[in-house]
């Protein structure tokens, strides 16, 4: 009789067990579903950084080119007026 209701309590407790394991078992799918869209999410903004990034290079380099252009032709405006002096 007291190993029956030994054995009940056990199985009782192994029942809680098994209950607790699979609400951790889903706490760990939900955290790690989270987890990757979360790191999809961050994936995509660092990727939209980069890009714009490289736009805004693209456009330095760019003006660069044209300052670099306007300089050469102010240097030969000023050799240019030099010779007719």
């Amino acid at each position: 009789s007291k190993l029956k209701q030994e054995m009940q309590q056990l199985q009782g407790q192994l029942e809680g067990y098994k209950s607790e394991n699979e609400r951790l078992r889903y706490g760990e799918t939900t955290a790690l579903t989270t987890m990757r869209h979360n790191a999809q999410v961050a994936s995509e903004y660092l990727n939209k950084a980069a890009q714009d990034a490289e736009t805004s290079i693209k456009q330095l380099l760019s003006g660069r080119e044209t300052l670099c252009y306007v300089s050469q032709l102010l240097t030969s405006i000023d050799k240019i007026t030099e010779i007719h002096d």
